[in-house]
């Protein structure tokens, strides 16, 4: 009995043995794997803190839009292991693949990982002159659309001659993953409702604000808000953007006595995720990393609001975020990207 057992014992150590080697092994490949990790270009700084943070990482900072455009028509090796970037930009992605006939690349949505609502850096002055103007709501993006569609700019409306014309700014949102939502926001306010569909695009109505507004966004090379910051209300008087860049940028701004940060309504987020394709691998190594401490971390150093963790400068938990996006569908966002590109062309 005591050979038996003996033997036993010893087959159960050399299978310990073996597990345990196997972990090591699995440990040592992970330690040594490449995770190539796209950020869309609001998410660098939080990226570039995790890749100084992990050995591993291997980030690329490119525009959401640019990302899109090459993951809608790539067939084969997409050239990454996660996009992190705000959503629905992967939903998009996947919607243009399957109409062009290609497999989708990334798994379903999980919840976001830091939000972020859209806002309204406003002259303080302009926004003073614009509220009597508003319909008895708060300055926003129908209110700014309709200022910009009358005749003799910010002097018809009771401000200074000097001001000029109305001009709000906001991201492309062809190119650049915050414009998108921000036009998704804007037309939202207009509508007073988000279940849009493209037949809503055809209103004549709408068809005049959205070409005033369109054609009064000042241009910028940069991010509206830096220009705002930089040059000054003579050549952007609202810039729309994220809680996540207005509320640490203001903090930090010379000329935040002189800016007003709004949140207009409705109310709507841009959302953190992370998509990655199925399987484990590079994804699963990278999907832990990104989702874990060190990456709720690095979106909340970088002005984002993540359970949990403390706020940067000018975030604060006030309002309070609603459960959903409070946008558009994907589908919409992605026909409002095209007509926007033939409104402005």
């Amino acid at each position: 009995m005591r050979r038996v057992l003996a033997v036993v014992a010893a087959a159960a150590m050399v299978v310990g043995s073996l597990a345990l080697r196997s972990r090591l092994d699995d440990r040592k490949d992970e330690r040594s794997q490449v995770l190539r990790l796209t950020c869309a270009t609001e998410l660098e700084a939080a990226c570039r803190q995790l890749e100084e943070a992990d050995g591993r990482l291997k980030v690329t900072v490119e525009p959401a839009g640019t990302t899109a455009s090459r993951l809608a028509e790539v067939d084969g090796e997409a050239g990454l292991d996660g996009w992190l970037t705000t959503g629905p930009w992967p939903e998009i992605v996947d919607l243009e693949r399957r109409s062009a006939a290609l497999e989708p690349l990334f798994t379903a949505p999980r919840p976001p990982l830091a939000r972020s609502p859209l806002v309204l850096v406003v002259a303080t002055e302009r926004a003073a002159v614009l509220a009597p103007r508003c319909a008895g709501t708060a300055v926003g993006w129908k209110c700014l659309g309709e200022a910009a569609s009358t005749a003799g700019g910010w002097a018809a409306l009771g401000g200074r001659p000097e001001w000029g014309n109305v001009k709000p700014a906001h991201a492309s949102p062809v190119a650049d993953g915050v414009g998108a939502l921000v036009l998704g926001q804007a037309v939202s306010s207009w509508f007073g409702r988000t279940d849009l569909s493209t037949a809503d695009l055809e209103d004549e109505e709408f068809q005049r604000w959205f070409a005033a507004l369109e054609g009064a966004v000042a241009p910028s090379a940069g991010s509206p808000l830096t220009t705002l910051l930089v040059a000054g209300p003579g050549v952007v008087d609202a810039a729309g953007t994220t809680e996540a860049e207005a509320g640490p940028s203001l903090a930090n701004s010379a000329r935040r006595n002189s800016l007003t940060l709004l949140y207009p309504s409705p109310m709507a987020t841009a959302d953190v995720m992370l998509a990655t394709a199925a399987g484990d691998g590079p994804s699963g190594s990278l999907s832990r990393l990104v989702e874990g401490g060190k990456g709720r971390e690095a979106l909340a150093a970088a002005g984002w609001r993540v359970d949990g963790q403390r706020r940067a400068p000018g975030v604060s938990d006030s309002p309070a975020l609603g459960p959903g996006s409070g946008l558009p569908s994907p589908g919409f966002l992605d026909a409002l990207r095209a007509r926007w590109r033939e409104v402005t062309s």
